[in-house]
């Protein structure tokens, strides 16, 4: 999942960002003033548990009521409600300053993506005004949600400051659910459970008092691991003898699950033409397992939509290579099928991002958001995620590592975990021997890219034209930097996934060498990796999550001009906590300078309690970078 974890209200998207008429999601958040202009003066959210004798089914009435006031100057904030084919927006009034906004005209509409509308996700908008310091704007909307399952998440936090918010979940006493809290500790809220005769239910009532705005903050984590929610588990129902089962054990939810891959039905000649032709002239059986990872990366373009029971089936195999793009369940299935197809034994799994915190001890649909396709060869289980461009089996982004994943097999399931690898699998190496030419130092450089580094770069210089790939490389190194000067540029392979990938070049620092009578004095790192990267602790009010451990490795060599000597050298810099080390060496070795560093991000969530020791060791590292190396004649 992505920035729309953010939405409570969007709980059911597997692998989705979507744009709808004319307005981006993210622009709900990021039209929100940072001086909290407008506020939630009064947020209720009421989901009630009902049965339809007609309908013969269970059905949950969604009621949500949002005051909004404006604290100091006119506004208009965009206002979004978002449903799909298991719910229906019954109805939404508008009130602005107590008076029915009957010009106000929701726009309800297919959500798309890059103009595919191959999707059953939709949304209603409008702009909802604020005349005046002191205005207040009112939206009602009654929703109902055909399928208990798909009641998952409610948060406290909003969009906006919230001075109130309350959740109640009513619970008919035939109907069995839990409610799991997240995150309350330290927070302002309290809780109610009372019994109403009348309706024979239980109501859990939920308050909490100024709840900051659930701001967008780059780098952080998902909205399951920052902000308080509750998660409503619907279990079973038994309304006079009308029995229906639901979610009570992860069983129930695999076996949902598999219900839907049941349904599938592949074209399997047109699957068994593309195997032979992707294998062709490949006999040994891991060659031809890569050849099929590969040509899904590099032929399926991957688009994250929904598509059919709220993105929770996948589409078939066949029609995502027909079509050329698919999400991540439609890449999966068709690798899986391919795979099959050449005689493998693949299967479709379920899958949480680290995007979201759950796992499979709760069966609920929040509990995944991803999904990919897993192969026993050997007896070891591969994980193949083809929505990740250029990675290689065996090698897994972040994103997925340690996740507890859901294995399909047969009838039953298996929980397995994606193994975790070290930062070493990233390491991106810079060797480079340096002289000095003037005021510019000139070499010969040599960069590796190994494990996420490498995907990262390729994915990046392969998102332009074929004909700009030796530019957006140059650009990619250098990091735009105009100082520095590449020519003779070789590389290995900028199409492969098997092993590290090189680069070689010649190098002109421009400006790098300051003369001042008998002495030099020499920036002898031109990467600076984490340079000035403190974390604003003011500004930031949230954890933050690298994409990657990272690996960066530097050694070079400065070869001192004849005649010239080593004066002072910085002193090295060692810095190692449990989450991330850094270390800085300055050495002598005959006319040599030696300069190594190894920055690695061990852990790559950082919460608000390690910001500190953060932001002292990029400080000391940062003061570091400023220190030049000075050489004086001899």
């Amino acid at each position: 999942m992505n920035a729309l974890s953010y939405y409570p209200s969007i709980r059911y998207i597997l692998c989705l960002f979507i744009v709808f008429a004319g307005l981006n999601i993210s622009q709900l958040q990021a039209q929100q003033k940072d001086d909290d202009n407008i506020e939630l003066y009064n947020s209720e959210e009421t989901y009630e548990y009902q049965y339809s004798s007609k309908q013969r089914q269970v059905t949950v009435s969604e009621l949500i009521e949002k005051t909004y006031i404006c604290n100091s100057f006119r506004s208009t904030i965009p206002y979004g409600e978002t449903y799909n084919n298991q719910e229906e927006i019954k109805d939404i009034r508008i009130i602005v300053d107590g008076k029915n906004a009957r010009s106000i005209k929701p726009t309800c509409d297919y959500m798309n993506i890059n103009s595919y509308f191959y999707t059953d996700a939709r949304m209603c908008y409008f702009d909802l005004p604020f005349v005046q310091k002191g205005s207040m704007s009112k939206v009602i909307i009654e929703k109902e949600i055909k399928d208990p399952r798909y009641l998952s998440t409610a948060y406290f936090t909003d969009n906006y400051p919230a001075r109130v918010k309350k959740i109640t979940v009513i619970v008919p006493r035939w109907m069995e659910a839990d409610i799991h809290p997240y995150n309350f500790e330290g927070q302002n809220i309290t809780v109610k459970k009372q019994y109403d005769s009348k309706k024979d239910a239980d109501i859990y009532t939920y308050t909490a008092n100024n709840m900051p705005a659930m701001k967008k903050n780059p780098m952080s984590p998902g909205a399951s691991w920052l902000w308080p929610h509750i998660m409503i588990c619907s279990k079973a129902a038994n309304n006079d003898g009308n029995k229906s089962e639901y979610f009570a054990t992860t069983a129930d939810l695999y076996k949902w699950y598999h219900s839907l891959t049941q349904q599938l039905n592949s074209d399997t000649a047109v699957l068994d033409e593309r195997a032979k032709k992707i294998t062709e002239g490949i006999t040994d059986k891991w060659e031809q397992l890569k050849a099929v990872f590969y040509w899904v990366e590099d032929n399926i373009r991957y688009i994250a939509f929904e598509d059919g029971i709220a993105g929770f089936k996948p589409d078939e195999a066949h029609e995502v290579m027909r079509k050329k793009y698919g999400d991540c369940k439609g890449m999966a299935n068709l690798t899986k099928a391919l795979l099959q197809r050449c005689g493998f034994d693949a299967r479709l799994c379920w899958i949480g991002t680290n995007h979201i915190m759950y796992d499979y001890s709760i069966p609920s649909l929040c509990v995944d958001n991803h999904m990919i396709c897993a192969v026993n060869y050997k007896g070891k289980w591969w994980y193949l995620d083809a929505t990740e461009g250029y990675m290689q089996p065996g090698v897994y982004a972040e994103r997925i590592q340690g996740r507890q994943v859901m294995i399909e097999n047969g009838d039953k399931f298996l929980l397995e975990h994606i193994p975790v690898t070290k930062p070493e699998q990233n390491s991106r190496l810079f060797k480079e021997e340096l002289r000095v030419d003037g005021n510019n130092m000139t070499g010969k450089i040599l960069y590796k890219y190994d494990g996420e580094s490498k995907t990262d770069l390729l994915n990046n210089i392969h998102s332009l034209k074929k004909d700009r790939l030796q530019t957006a490389l140059e650009n990619y190194i250098t990091n735009s930097n105009m100082h520095y000067k590449i020519s003779n540029m070789q590389t290995s392979s900028l199409d492969q996934r098997d092993g590290n990938l090189e680069v070689n070049f010649d190098l002109v620092y421009q400006d790098a060498v300051s003369s001042f009578g008998q002495e030099m004095y020499i920036d002898i790192d031109y990467n600076k990796e984490f340079n000035n990267a403190i974390i604003d602790t003011v500004k930031r009010r949230v954890d933050l999550r690298f994409s990657s451990k990272d690996n960066f490795i530097t050694e070079t060599d400065l070869i001192m001009p004849a005649g010239y000597k080593a004066a002072t050298l910085p002193e090295n810099l060692h810095i190692v906590n449990p989450k991330f080390t850094f270390d800085v060496t300055y050495a002598v070795k005959d006319n040599k300078i030696c300069y190594r560093k190894k920055l690695t991000i061990i852990n790559t969530y950082l919460q608000k309690s390690d910001f500190l020791e953060w932001n002292k060791a990029i400080a000391s590292l940062s003061k570091k970078y400023l220190e030049q190396i000075t050489l004086v004649k001899q």
